[in-house]
């Protein structure tokens, strides 16, 4: 400040500017490092609530363990959510650290966490789910949808292309095998939660151009969504991994076969 006031006065503004520019420039960085390390003290944090119980009584009662185990989880969640937000930092990536640091903690009980913490989300998934979906459906105005929709089918067809190209360059690059380069960008269509997210801000902190823009992306992601899981279970199936064994084919060609008998001929006298 000392050097900026003893400058003449189109100095001062040209340092100004630059100083502006500087603190613009900084501000996603510091957003970001500052969400990573709130995400790993969230992470840590996590980390203890998933660890045995500590208390006889719910030793005792596994039942009662694993409902106070999701609670203390989505209250740690939601409470960094919010604290992410109020700070004008990034919380989609304070939570995704704190649960990729709570899930790959290398200990004797990590294996054990894992699961606890798995079961949690599985748990209070549907909960979440309701409420997301049915925040984002109040949002949508069915008559900008239908507007927008031959607009949204070339940006799905557009997309599609894209995600077949990139993941054909993928996977040359890694040298997959020529079935999975096939088929390889169908698992990657499927558009939703975070998407869906995005599109309520850039409405909410765009209102002249937003509604519109976010009709036609939920429009988009709408098609994504009806068309994306088929794509991605012909892709898993496809290569073998879906975990479903159908059966040789000779063996259901044998046994609708009747058997040829052994039935000894009678010596001629």
């Amino acid at each position: 400040l000392g050097v900026v006031s003893s400058t003449p006065q189109g100095g001062a503004g040209v340092s100004l500017t630059a100083v502006g520019a500087l603190v613009a420039f900084m501000h996603p960085v510091f957003s970001v490092a500052t969400s990573s390390g709130l995400g790993v003290i969230a992470g840590l944090a996590l980390g203890q609530c998933l660890k045995p119980p500590r208390t006889r009584t719910l030793a005792n009662r596994p039942a009662l363990a694993r409902v106070v185990r999701c609670v203390q989880t989505l209250a740690l969640s939601a409470s960094s959510f919010w604290a992410a937000k109020t700070l004008g930092l990034e919380p989609l990536l304070l939570c995704v650290v704190a649960g990729a640091l709570a899930a790959n903690r290398q200990h004797v009980t990590g294996e054990e966490e894992r699961e606890r913490l798995d079961s949690v989300l599985r748990a209070s998934m549907p909960l979440v789910n309701v409420v997301f979906f049915t925040l984002a459906g109040c949002a949508v105005h069915l008559t900008s949808v239908y507007k927008s929709s031959v607009v949204a089918t070339l940006l799905v067809g557009s997309r599609l292309l894209a995600l077949y190209h990139a993941a054909r360059v993928g996977c040359d690059a890694i040298g997959a095998p020529e079935s999975h380069k096939r088929v390889a960008y169908l698992a990657y269509v499927t558009q939703a939660g975070v998407a869906l997210g995005l599109v309520r801000t850039a409405a909410a902190r765009f209102p002249r151009w937003g509604d519109e823009f976010g009709a036609l992306m939920v429009a988009t992601i709408v098609m994504n969504q009806l068309v994306g899981p088929p794509m991605f279970r012909a892709a898993i199936v496809s290569v073998g991994e879906s975990g479903v064994d159908p059966g040789p084919t000779a063996n259901v060609k044998a046994a609708s076969e009747p058997e040829a008998l052994d039935v000894p001929v009678a010596s001629e006298a």
